[in-house]
């Protein structure tokens, strides 16, 4: 009979808790849906232990969530160190101070609207999301002890889904890879206002975590229509459409082509350094790339197989890392990402030597130092058809 009576105890506990929870979350949806405008500092903070990073930004952001737009239903500005992105519900522009230009697109799609660095873990996001976690069955939410975050008192819930991770513009999205099944995430809510203080995505295997803070709530009215257009911008800044600023690269790059490659002098991963003067081979093909670049990773396999089988025919080909990452960093990446042919590194100049902007991007050069073929993006086709045509 006491058995009964201290289950029944732990079971109505747990009844309570689980109602308390609802309840709180309930309270924060319904804040962030009767949201109109509003502006808040963001501070986010990516921590990723397997490249050794520890990235802190920050910006200032404004929402307009009375927009009619059918792609994520609400305008946005986000200003940093960096310059502005703009999203009116139809145009989406970026403005790069170190760059001097403003980039526009006035049909863009979904996933360029939500691609942007901090619309990660945004408010939008959590507005789109919570819902759906309430009523979610592969979403377990647990209340953690209660925090104190910047003295504002918070309530505290760890949010664990299987099988689904919470997409970059909000909502659930099924996770395609077999390594993760189970998604970690942390929730912070102001026991005053009810509205979000932090929210952190946790990486798998403790593989680091994405925070973002929300300070200085602020409900304002609308901004004036002027924060819209790009022509508020400085008269000194370039302007083009995104479309026309990718064709003025790439027609640059073909312009390179008959022109002499500009030597250089890498280290090797593992390796000694190597000198593009020196490299003894009919043709040599190179490949610009960085870690985690998706580009970059889904042509492995086929530059694995290209390399395998003109490597012996009078094919040299390395791909160069540039953005300054540490070899052991890169030892642990390329073993991951089985990449099996050389790797150069601290290739950050060479890159700028070379006009390079994207990832992955490729050089093939003949015996005579000369640039035969170049490319933003890898075009298999091309790209082996240029091979047999020279080696």
């Amino acid at each position: 009979m006491k058995r009964i009576y201290i289950l029944s105890i732990i079971i109505l506990f747990s009844i309570s808790i689980n109602a308390q929870k609802k309840e709180i979350l309930n309270k924060t949806i319904t804040k962030l849906n009767s949201l109109k405008t509003i502006k808040y500092e963001l501070v986010s903070q990516n921590v990723l232990k397997a490249l050794n990073r520890n990235q802190i930004d920050s910006a200032f952001c404004y929402f307009d969530f009375t927009s009619k737009d059918t792609l994520i239903g609400a305008k946005y500005q986000f200003i940093s160190k960096y310059g502005e992105t703009v999203f009116d519900g139809n145009l989406l522009f970026n403005s790069d101070n170190e760059q001097e230009h403003v980039l526009y697109n006035d049909q863009p799609t979904k996933r360029e609207v939500i691609s942007y660095m901090f619309m990660i873990n945004s408010l939008l996001v959590l507005k789109k999301t919570l819902p759906e976690l309430l009523i979610d069955p592969s979403t377990y939410i647990t209340r953690k002890r209660d925090s104190l975050l910047n003295n504002t008192e918070c309530y505290q819930f760890k949010i664990s889904i299987t099988g689904k991770s919470i997409g970059m513009g909000g909502g659930l999205t099924k996770i395609s890879g077999k390594e993760v099944d189970t998604m970690n995430y942390s929730l912070l809510v102001s026991k005053k206002t009810y509205l979000p203080v932090q929210f952190s995505t946790i990486y798998p295997n403790n593989g680091g975590f994405y925070t973002s803070t929300f300070n200085d709530f602020k409900e304002i009215t609308p901004k004036n229509d002027s924060i819209w257009s790009y022509e508020r911008m400085p008269r000194e800044y370039m302007r083009s459409t995104v479309t026309d600023y990718i064709k003025k690269i790439q027609t640059k790059n073909k312009d390179k082509i008959g022109l002499k490659a500009s030597d250089w002098i890498l280290p090797m991963v593992q390796g000694d350094s190597i000198q593009l003067s020196k490299i003894n081979s009919n043709l040599v093909l190179l490949e610009f790339w960085f870690p985690y670049c998706r580009g970059c990773v889904q042509a492995v396999p086929e530059l694995n197989k290209i390399y395998k089988k003109y490597k012996d025919n009078g094919l040299a080909m390395y791909g160069i890392e540039f953005t300054k990452k540490s070899e052991q960093v890169l030892v642990e990446y390329i073993e991951k990402q089985k990449i099996e042919f050389p790797t150069l590194f601290m290739g950050k100049e060479v890159s700028k030597k070379y006009g390079v902007y994207g990832a992955p991007t490729f050089f093939l050069i003949d015996k005579k130092g000369k640039i035969i073929y170049t490319s933003v993006g890898f075009n298999k086709e091309k790209l082996i058809n240029v091979i047999e045509e020279n080696i």
